[in-house]
């Protein structure tokens, strides 16, 4: 139904049915020409409420009548010649753009939106709708930041408008209704499909997201590569499915930095020589099926089910006259031939529906939709970006390794000293420290002969390029381990040599200690209160702790800890240890 011409709508509904309806107003105008009958080759007549456009309007007055002026003169004679033309770019006196909207679309869907809205302006004669493809992400982002709203937003998922709403946008986002739908699913390099049954034994065919891991392939395991889910929420729906979201140290390895690059994977060497698959969307493996046959991909669909972005439509402008024409155009996409269009594009329908020609066994492409498996709450959905952006964020750490005779005692009851678990600690920590970080080791303790009670055994500078001296640095460490712990001038004074390097990294100081006979000065009273005041939001240093089972000093370390913002974590065994070297990167408080 035109949306000019809603006469059958129930009062106070969207209808304006004051305009004129460009199919009747001027029949004239829209005789095919020349007409068949009849031999009048006369122009047809102009609307008599066109304005006179003098030859000035089309050229300033200051620049020469050259070549810009005759070409202008020859479109104008050529828009009058062709009955109407003038109309149909112009639109009638009374198409205003008061009502007109901005619609902020997804760039995946975007362009099946741009096309609807240009047939329904070559239908009316009115361009009332403008669509923008823009990131989800960047939308979200900045509504959390106060900005104003588009007048519609068309999201790739509900998710970014919960986590907008989670970070503060202004007013509620309202429920939108779904325009389209796209199951998140897996997909293996096509030529491997065999060698991944044979990896993953029975039901390959159809595997679980239990299968799925985000470290190293194993016996039974598919080892997977998703797109940064702080920019995606195809990586956010991942986040809810089988043990992704459990290691964020082998997730943060996992992720490739858009949904492109996560597909071109299928094409490069590793995915030849070992079974890893990707997490995507079904409409942008079918917009890929012109890929060469080598990369091309093929569907793998979890029994359990699949997260569906579903696209919806939010409609956020105020204004009534807006707000009318949003709607009318969310009629335009849900009708029949708006459906065909989101089908023709590679989606599902917002019922799930697929097109009729898409399934393509040799593929493994289905008609039926997956049972729909629910994603992450926003509020989890958050804290599980904001762990993964502190994982990922490069930072300055000075790592402090207490040197104390009590580091020389077995740990756990084990075979490997305190000092020999710190020391591998360390290398760890490394490791996992973001791309970009710099770091430095210290040893610390009241027994080193020398007038500070600690020693910079590798100077802050960049982790890249140094896992030798880093390696070198830890397989001195268990020497020389002797005296009391002395660890409250050490964490003071390199609190104050990350806080006085600068803001353009946070900054972390990574206590591994055991706790135990701690002396020297300052008290601990004193400490915490230096800590607290000379803590700058501006430069943020964090005091993180690991206590190799000594209990005894757990409270005096949490209170090192919690003055900075910290974590303290005590480790039993050697895998709570290597647990609690991921808590102190991502700064995550214990519950």
């Amino acid at each position: 139904m035109d949306r000019r011409n809603r006469a059958t709508r129930a009062p106070g509904g969207r209808g304006r049915d004051d305009r004129p309806d460009p199919r009747t107003q001027w029949p004239d105008q829209l005789r095919v020409w020349p007409p068949e009958a009849e031999p009048d080759l006369r122009p047809a007549r102009p609307p008599e409420e066109l304005p006179i456009i003098a030859p000035e309007d089309f050229y300033p007055p200051a620049r020469r009548r050259g070549h810009g002026a005759v070409a202008a003169a020859v479109v104008f004679t050529v828009l009058v010649m062709t009955g109407g033309g003038v109309w149909a770019v112009m639109g009638p006196s009374d198409c205003a753009t008061a009502d007109r909207v901005r619609i902020a679309a997804d760039p995946g869907i975007a362009p099946v939106l741009r096309d609807l809205a240009e047939r329904d302006a070559a239908r009316t004669g009115c361009a009332q709708v403008e669509v923008q493809a823009t990131e989800s992400a960047e939308v979200a982002a900045a509504l959390a930041a106060g900005a104003a709203p588009p007048d519609v937003w068309v999201p790739e998922s509900s998710s970014w408008a919960g986590l907008a709403s989670v970070g503060g946008a202004r007013g509620p986002l309202r429920a939108g209704t779904s325009v389209a739908r796209t199951p998140v699913i897996l997909a293996v390099r096509q030529a491997r499909t065999a060698r991944l049954a044979a990896g993953l034994g029975a039901g390959a065919d159809e595997p679980t997201w239990s299968m799925v891991s985000a470290g190293a392939s194993a016996p039974g395991r598919l080892a997977v590569r998703l797109p940064d889910p702080r920019r995606s929420a195809v990586g956010q729906a991942a986040l809810a499915l089988g043990d992704l979201g459990g290691d964020l140290a082998a997730l943060r390895d996992a992720i490739v930095p858009d949904p492109a690059a996560a597909l071109d994977l299928l094409g490069s060497r590793r995915a030849k020589s070992a079974p890893v698959a990707v997490v995507a969307t079904e409409q942008s493996l079918l917009a890929r099926g012109g890929a060469d046959a080598a990369g091309r991909a093929a569907m793998l669909y979890p029994k359990e089910g699949a997260v569906s972005l579903d696209h919806p439509y939010l409609v956020l402008v105020g204004d009534a006259a807006q707000r009318a024409t949003a709607l009318d155009f969310q009629d335009t996409i849900t009708s029949a031939d708006g459906r065909r269009a989101i089908r023709a594009a590679g989606f599902r329908d917002g019922d799930g529906r697929a097109d009729d020609g898409r399934e393509h066994a040799e593929r493994g492409l289905r008609a039926d939709e997956p049972a729909r498996l629910a994603p992450l709450p926003p509020e989890r959905t958050a804290r599980a970006l904001n762990s993964l952006g502190a994982l990922t964020a490069p930072v300055r750490a000075v790592v402090l390794v207490d040197a104390s005779a009590s580091m020389r005692r077995a740990f756990a009851g084990g075979s490997s000293t305190r000092i020999d678990v710190a020391a591998r600690l360390v290398r760890e920590a490394a490791g996992r420290l973001p791309q970009g970080s710099h770091a430095a080791v210290w040893r610390f303790g009241a027994g080193l002969g020398s007038a500070r009670p600690y020693r910079e055994l590798l100077a802050l500078g960049p982790v890249r390029g140094r896992s030798a001296e880093i390696r070198t640095v830890t397989r001195h460490l268990p020497t020389g381990v002797v005296g009391d712990t002395g660890l409250k001038e050490p964490v003071l004074a390199a609190f104050r040599e990350l806080s006085a390097r600068g803001s353009d990294r946070p900054g972390l100081v990574l206590l591994i200690t055991d706790g135990a006979r701690d002396t020297g000065t300052p008290d601990l009273d004193d400490l915490v209160a230096m800590l607290e005041s000379e803590y700058d939001p501006e430069r943020p240093v964090a005091v993180a702790v690991i206590d190799l089972g000594a209990e005894a000093g757990r409270r005096d370390l949490n209170r090192i800890a919690e003055a900075t913002g910290g974590t303290a974590h005590v480790a039993r065994d050697t895998r709570q240890a290597g647990q609690a070297v991921l808590d102190a990167l991502t700064r995550e408080r214990e519950g």
